[in-house]
């Protein structure tokens, strides 16, 4: 029912979320950007302009898709349903968990002063769980923002989780009364095994209480033993095992530790099946978490309902540089690059306040954020605040951190990259079923 636009989306998204998350840094980055949901204005303007262009693409390639007749009468059959498929459209293996009729609808509310919260319903599995929301007002609003989340179990104990992803911002130029959302939750280290859980929220000052149950069946994972290995420029890959959830697909890959190269982003790395038809890496969300500096965890769309009867990997373009060649450092004193990957990409340094930013100049556009790991000169791991990406269409980019009390560390800083626009290519493609 999905046509190939999904891949026309993926030249403008791919990008977006390419963050590989360690997990030892899982709590941090959640405590920070989930708990906390701090803002700056001044940068979120910039950034709000970059996010109403993708989300004009997104419109224009949305509408172009099309459904199934089934699915269309499912959709129409059930109020509010098609709220919930506009927010899945990046997804089509959420999309075809609905048409399989694997959705729960919750309908819990609270409502304070003027603003009613709606807990719309779920899509959960043994790894993740995909919660809908709605805020409604009674008068028109220009800007939301959500405070704290917590998921909480019937006893009141917050459940633990390995990652989690929140519409923390809704705004709307002209001022709207309806906003919608999800949340999502994924479970690493155990199955997801509570039915009865809280979701509080909170929202100008308020905190909103949403008790639900899940009543339904969950699927159990699909688990595909792989064991094979591939090489790429003379990088040898290891492709280890596929788990198969209704939500996503989680993809075990390791390189060779004797590798010369360090590898950063599989970018084109998908699911295909008999026919060619790719599933994709999630488009809105995290994309993958390290497991150690050669061995990661991707997540693709699912294709659990799909079920194909044979399906490949593949991979093609992989963000790569050699070992002993993947930091930035920089004196802080003297306001100068004083190492960086060949090529001299990165120029114009600037220091101002707390803040340290580069321009990143190459021939097409590079959304991803390249730093993972600071330290300073005496090897103290170094607190960043915020990073932040400027661009053009034109490959120039602005990017760059914030670090609180900068001044207090001592020059040079040593940025580890995460993500660099140098490749490796090749013609990689392993059968999994």
């Amino acid at each position: 029912m999905f046509s190939n636009e999904e891949e026309k989306l993926k030249i403008y998204n791919q990008e977006l979320d390419q963050i590989a998350v360690k997990q030892n840094k899982l709590d941090e980055a959640i405590e920070s950007g989930f708990r906390k949901a701090q803002f700056d204005k001044r940068r979120r303007k910039k950034w709000w302009s970059s996010a109403a262009l993708i989300a004009a693409l997104f419109l224009v390639f949305f509408t172009s898709i099309r459904v199934s007749p089934a699915f269309a009468s499912y959709i129409a059959e059930i109020p509010g349903m098609e709220k919930i498929v506009e927010l899945l459209r990046h997804d089509k293996g959420m999309m075809t968990a609905i048409e399989h009729d694997y959705y729960e609808a919750i309908g819990v509310s609270e409502k304070k002063n003027s603003i009613e919260i709606i807990l719309d319903g779920t899509i959960a599995d043994e790894n993740g769980l995909v919660l809908f929301y709605t805020i409604e007002s009674d008068e028109k609003q220009t800007e939301l923002v959500m405070g704290d989340v917590f998921l909480k179990n019937k006893e009141g104990e917050e459940l633990k989780y390995g990652s989690a992803s929140l519409d923390t911002y809704h705004y709307s130029d002209k001022g709207e009364k309806t906003f919608n959302g999800t949340i999502e939750y994924f479970f690493v280290d155990a199955p997801l095994t509570e039915k009865e859980m809280m979701l509080e929220m909170e929202l100008k000052g308020e905190m909103y209480s949403l008790p639900f149950t899940l009543k339904e069946e969950i699927k159990e994972k699909k688990t595909y033993t792989i064991n094979q290995s591939v090489t790429i420029e003379g990088q040898k890959i290891e492709v280890l095992e596929a788990n198969v959830y209704p939500l996503r697909v989680a993809v075990h890959v390791k390189a060779e530790p004797n590798n010369t190269k360090k590898l950063f982003a599989f970018e084109d790395i998908r699911l295909l099946d008999e026919n060619g038809e790719a599933w994709s890496k999630i488009m809105n969300g995290v994309t993958a978490s390290h497991i150690s500096d050669d061995e990661w965890m991707f997540y693709l769309q699912s294709n659990y309902f799909t079920d194909p009867e044979e399906m490949y990997l593949a991979f093609n373009k992989i963000q790569a540089l050699d070992k002993g060649n993947t930091v930035v450092i920089v004196d802080t004193e003297k306001e100068e690059i004083i190492q960086q990957p060949k090529g001299n990409k990165l120029r114009d340094l600037a220091i101002s306040g707390n803040e340290i930013s580069f321009n990143l100049f190459t021939e097409k556009e590079f959304h991803y954020g390249l730093f993972s790991e600071v330290v300073d000169g005496k090897g103290k791991n170094v607190d960043t605040s915020s990073s932040f990406w400027r661009g053009d269409d034109q490959g120039n980019a602005s990017i760059g951190v914030v670090i609180p009390r900068l001044n207090s560390y001592s020059s040079p800083i040593t940025f580890e990259l995460s993500a660099y626009p140098e490749w490796i290519q090749g013609e990689a493609k392993i059968r999994i079923k």
